[in-house]
């Protein structure tokens, strides 16, 4: 009698698939149901490996490799596969994986050019359609370039936006910032926050002026 192909005592069908292997170890083992056939299983053996637990769903056809933990990298590369072509980190969360935030935020906020997907736990989306220039691919990930993204966390912070700017001021000019307010999430916001900022002591300004901006 021939053995299952995914009893426990043979491997994974992705061991035998070098092309998912290293997909998973790029997206710190998280991969959709799309890039899982393409890499060469089939809709059957995904289900399989959902049922046997090795892969545990995160989003919808969005999973999650039991051998990989549950990192923010994980989250955050899970919710923008499931929000779909075009989406795109921002705010705090683009500001996480451009490293200039210690921890990623607990709801990661996305940005996608076309029709918002339905609401997720722990995710929001909105509808933004960024030019060429507004973005760069980091660690394999589309992002806003850092004043955009520094900017659309300040609008989202409220009252604490400008506090966030200045506590940023080293890896950002504020011309920078100024160029692209009218592209941030909530341009009024984002002219008020400036605004603010403005008001800062002259020292701090100075700062603002010679700070290098550094995108990688």
């Amino acid at each position: 009698m021939s053995q299952d192909p995914m009893s426990p005592s043979q491997p994974p069908p992705q061991l035998f698939a070098p092309a998912l292997l290293a997909l998973l170890r790029r997206q710190a083992g998280v991969v959709s149901r799309a890039q899982a056939v393409r890499a060469g299983l089939t809709a059957t053996h995904v289900d399989r490996l959902v049922a046997r637990r090795r892969w545990a769903p995160l989003h919808p056809r969005v999973y999650r490799a039991s051998e990989y933990p549950l990192t923010d990298e994980a989250r955050l590369r899970a919710a923008v596969l499931w929000a779909g072509a075009g989406a795109v980190p921002r705010g705090r969360a683009a500001l996480w994986w451009h490293g200039l935030l210690p921890d990623a935020p607990q709801t990661i906020m996305l940005t996608v050019p076309g029709r918002c997907p339905a609401p997720r736990p722990g995710v929001d989306v909105c509808r933004r359609v960024l030019r060429d220039h507004d973005v760069i691919i980091l660690r394999g990930l589309t992002v806003p370039v850092r004043p955009l993204a520094l900017l659309d966390a300040a609008v989202e912070a409220g009252s604490g936006g400008a506090s966030l700017l200045i506590a940023l001021r080293g890896h950002v000019r504020l011309g920078e910032l100024q160029a692209v307010a009218g592209h941030a999430i909530g341009a009024a916001g984002a002219i008020r926050v400036l605004t603010d900022v403005s008001c800062t002591p002259p020292a701090h300004r100075a700062e603002w002026q010679t700070s290098r901006n550094r995108y990688s």
